[in-house]
């Protein structure tokens, strides 16, 4: 299993290649090998290789297969990033691009194409050393991503994974993706990244760069946002924390409760390989370090090739990685499904009832987080494929659902499930609604914050889906609670072997705003508790 770094010299950091300090690079490997670790992420910028288009910089070719030489013979797996793009906070391309978009521009494309095989033509004979080659580093992050269409992008990874195959036939292939492939829809969307073999994950604990609050290192909270993410990948293909770290390495008690919670968890969770950010502290006085100047202190090691204080579980862990035992592949009695919804993406998808991954992400988090508070293992329900057998209960947590995915979750619950939904789409509320849900929709009332008396509290919640606070009268389903205005708040139907129980407020939507502070968003546990006894 990959367990390592990302590397950029102390002495240069993104001018690596230009500056290429030979003695430094090579005394840097031997001190990856020597604490244990076998595998390390390097990164290609596209304007030392390809200072004017068409022409290449021969000179930094042999350099790269210098690294690669020197990786092969201390039996280090290298994994070279390609397009880069975007590093640190701040972008960097080749001058003739002249602002031309990445993925769309066609002779950008050509260009790309044109590099990327040239590269895995240079990297091919170090076969049996390298960890694969990585599209670019957090292309996600690209203004590009965002101002091209999404299958812009898709064509353009297809062209690329096509291009390095032509040069390196045999070669695994990865993107360097971020936390924004379940966050946002930026175009580098999961399922969705052609001829690709597996998906990484990078994210960090910084709460400006999450879609939920949580406060510090030590939060349990923040703690269960890594190991979230790499569960939610790893529903659809293999995954490699290929980028993670703590962003401050001075708090040797805040890092090390951190990493002893995450690493497991992003284990049980999937994961097939870690690679810190990043070796070690950069001392060049050049951008991105003088205006990002925190990106300079995010070292695994000091000056003296020491591990920092606190950041000795990672390589402890790293060490002891081949030993662990395989995750449990089946869901247990205790496992809540997570229903992530067939059309989670909305650029470009007029399939889409609604929906959008920033909310809905920040949804599932919370969700995720308090289950697993009350001793829940949980598991992603993909709305777009068959659901697993084993499973016996799947929660909703605010997803807007076609009639086709309604209809789904109605045989599924029919068979024995039990549904939880917080949230109902009160647009979709149809006929195939009305059958699985017991209730019909009989008026739309105004948006106010209501208060739900059950489970011995009395809850405020004042989000509804679409922002639309709909009335509606049982059928089947049984009334559980009302709000102060004596409408039904929350439901539960019967259908045949299985059970519907639902809630017309969207909870987690209510929760988040106090997610970062713990005593109000654990008072949450007893309405999750709660539901979850019913129908149990």
């Amino acid at each position: 299993m990959p367990v390592g770094v990302n590397y950029w010299p102390g002495s240069c950091g993104v001018e690596m290649w230009v500056a290429w300090p030979e003695a430094e690079i090579q005394h840097d490997l031997d001190v990856i090998g020597g604490l244990g670790l076998n595998s390390l992420r390097f990164f290609l910028r596209w304007q030392d290789f390809e200072p004017e288009a068409g022409h290449y910089a021969e000179g930094m070719f042999q350099r790269l297969e210098q690294f690669l030489g020197w990786c092969q013979a201390r039996n280090l797996y290298a994994q070279p990033s390609l397009f880069v793009g975007w590093m640190s906070g701040k972008e960097f391309w080749p001058s003739w691009r002249a602002g031309r978009n990445l993925f769309s521009e066609p002779c950008m494309v050509d260009r790309a194409q044109h590099f990327a095989e040239r590269a895995a033509t240079v990297i091919a004979p170090y076969h049996s050393h390298v960890l694969g080659i990585d599209l670019g580093n957090e292309l996600s992050a690209l203004p590009d991503s965002w101002n091209a269409p999404p299958s812009a992008v898709y064509a353009w990874c297809e062209a690329i994974t096509r291009a390095i195959r032509r040069g390196y036939p045999d070669c695994l292939i990865v993107s360097g993706g971020d936390n924004s492939q379940v966050t946002a829809d930026t175009g580098w969307r999961l399922g969705q990244q052609p001829g690709t073999d597996f998906y990484s994950i990078h994210s960090y604990p910084m709460p400006a760069w999450q879609p939920i609050g949580f406060d510090g290192l030590t939060d349990p909270l923040c703690q269960s946002l890594l190991p979230f993410y790499t569960q939610v990948v790893r529903a659809f293909g293999p995954v490699m924390v290929q980028e993670f770290g703590t962003l401050v390495t001075f708090g040797a008690e805040q890092q090390a409760q951190y990493l002893r919670a995450v690493l497991p968890a992003c284990w049980e969770a999937g994961a097939n390989g870690f690679l810190w950010w990043c070796l070690r502290d950069i001392q060049a006085n050049i951008q991105p370090y003088i205006k990002n100047n925190f990106e300079s202190a995010l070292g695994l090691v000091d000056a003296q090739d020491r591990i920092k204080p606190g950041l000795e579980y990672f390589v402890e862990f790293a060490q002891a990685a081949a030993t662990f035992p395989a995750p449990a592949p089946a869901p247990s009695a205790e496992t809540i499904g997570l229903y992530l919804p067939k059309h989670f993406y909305h650029r470009e998808n007029s399939e889409n009832p609604g929906n959008q991954p920033r909310p809905l992400a920040a949804w599932l988090l919370i969700a995720n987080f308090l289950l697993r508070q009350l001793g829940h293992s949980t598991q992603i329900v993909r709305g777009d494929r068959p659901f697993d057998a084993g499973l016996k209960t799947i929660l909703v947590p605010g997803a807007l659902l076609g009639a086709d995915e309604q209809a789904a979750l109605e045989i599924w619950t029919r068979a024995g499930g039990r549904l939880i939904w917080h949230g109902p789409d009160p647009y979709n509320w149809g006929y195939t609604c009305i059958r699985l849900l017991g209730a019909k929709p009989v008026d739309y009332r105004a948006v106010r914050a209501v208060t739900v008396n059950i489970f011995d509290e009395a809850w405020s919640c004042g989000e509804y889906a679409r922002q639309t606070r709909l009335e509606v009268v049982p059928e089947t389903a049984t009334i559980l609670a009302h709000d102060e205005q004596g409408l039904p708040a929350l439901l539960m139907n019967t259908l045949e072997h299985g059970c519907v129980v639902y809630a017309l407020p969207l909870i987690e939507a209510s929760i988040l705003p106090m997610a970062a502070e713990s005593a109000k968003r654990e008072r949450w546990l007893k309405w999750y508790a709660g539901i979850l006894k019913i129908g149990g």
